[in-house]
């Protein structure tokens, strides 16, 4: 009698074993899966990171490109309010030189110009069309 009772009980031992290994297969599958899914991650986080720094170096030299452009244009600014103030001082002279190619004479230069008499006298004498004598 006592052969039949543990019967029962080593058929569900054996089926509680069974079901302990059935469910070590599962998790030891699960887990495969798993790290699978983590070295994917660690590959895409890997090639993040790489064009993260490519974009940082790229962004390092857009800005030294962008600074040197910026200090060009500050000197070409520079350059012309040099030359727009140079001219700017020579444009009477511009303007009278043609009047006097015109037949303006030194008193009309001094009154529509504002330059002075011994100025105008002096681009009159250079630039005033020559009398037949």
């Amino acid at each position: 009698m006592m052969g039949e009772s543990m019967k029962p009980e080593l058929i569900m031992l054996i089926s509680v074993g069974c079901m302990a290994m059935l469910f070590m297969l599962v998790q030891a599958r699960t887990i495969r899966r798993q790290n699978g899914r983590i070295m994917d991650m660690g590959r895409q986080i890997e090639q993040l990171s790489t064009t993260t720094n490519a974009m940082c170096a790229g962004a390092v030299g857009v800005d030294k490109r962008v600074a040197k452009l910026e200090r060009s244009g500050r000197d070409l600014i520079h350059r012309q309010e040099s030359i727009e103030s140079l001219h700017s001082d020579d444009r009477p002279y511009g303007e009278a030189i043609q009047m006097v190619q015109k037949g303006a004479n030194a008193s009309h230069l001094v009154d529509e110009l504002g330059v002075s008499p011994s100025e105008a006298e002096l681009l009159v004498m250079l630039h005033g069309i020559k009398k037949a004598g």
